[in-house]
């Protein structure tokens, strides 16, 4: 059968000779696989809206046996700020597998999926984007069940009094006023944050250009 689907693209990969195994966030079903035939190939219609960090309206065909298959797109927003900048994509592709790893296939959540998409659109304007990422990464947690703030008050961890009170404030923030919250310490937290994850899942493969930039 054939569906209408509205999703955030997560990730890309290479499928056969010309086809793209892409990860969508969509809006109706959750996180899902589907492969885009031919998507490869850099003049294929279906090229520029199965590229990571993309919303698109998919056309899908799923039979329930096999992958789904894409067999048309419309781009809803490309996010070209975020993608012709190298520091911000990168940010921007560090939420995009937070999302990937945290979520669970074919389980709607569309707080989840707003959550990505806002992110992604704060990225291309804030100036403190590790800082918008950090509050990111606490509210998705939050939402997937592994909340850094109960984490800390639970099991008595130790850190700064003023960290953990700024992780609270991070783990609230709408992403609005990431760039009016008086933040002294945002590589610490950031540090904080990362090992946490790390308890769950694989460090994500983009964090050593994060620490590049952070270096520069």
């Amino acid at each position: 059968m054939y569906y209408t689907i509205k999703g955030l693209v997560l990730n890309s990969k290479i499928h056969g000779e010309y086809d793209k195994l892409i990860t969508i966030y969509s809006y109706e079903w959750g996180k899902i696989q589907a492969v885009a035939p031919s998507a490869k190939k850099i003049a294929a219609k279906l090229s520029a809206a199965t590229e990571p960090l993309t919303e698109s309206e998919f056309m899908v065909f799923n039979n329930n046996f096999s992958r789904p298959k894409i067999t048309g797109a419309c781009i809803l927003k490309n996010n070209t700020t975020i993608k012709t900048d190298f520091g911000r994509n990168i940010y921007a592709l560090y939420a995009a597998e937070i999302g990937d790893k945290f979520a669970p296939f074919n389980l709607a959540n569309t707080v989840k999926y707003d959550l990505i998409l806002r992110i992604w659109e704060i990225l291309a304007v804030c100036m403190s984007p590790k800082r918008a990422l950090t509050a990111f990464i606490l509210r998705f947690l939050k939402q997937s069940g592994y909340s850094f703030a109960d984490y800390l008050k639970n099991n008595n961890a130790f850190v700064d009094r003023d960290v953990e009170k700024t992780i609270k404030t991070l783990s609230s923030c709408s992403g609005n006023n990431v760039d009016l919250i008086n933040i002294a310490e945002d590589d610490k937290i950031w540090t904080y944050v990362e090992i946490y994850i790390t308890n769950y899942i694989c460090r994500p493969a983009v964090s050593i250009f994060l620490t590049k930039i952070s270096d520069m």
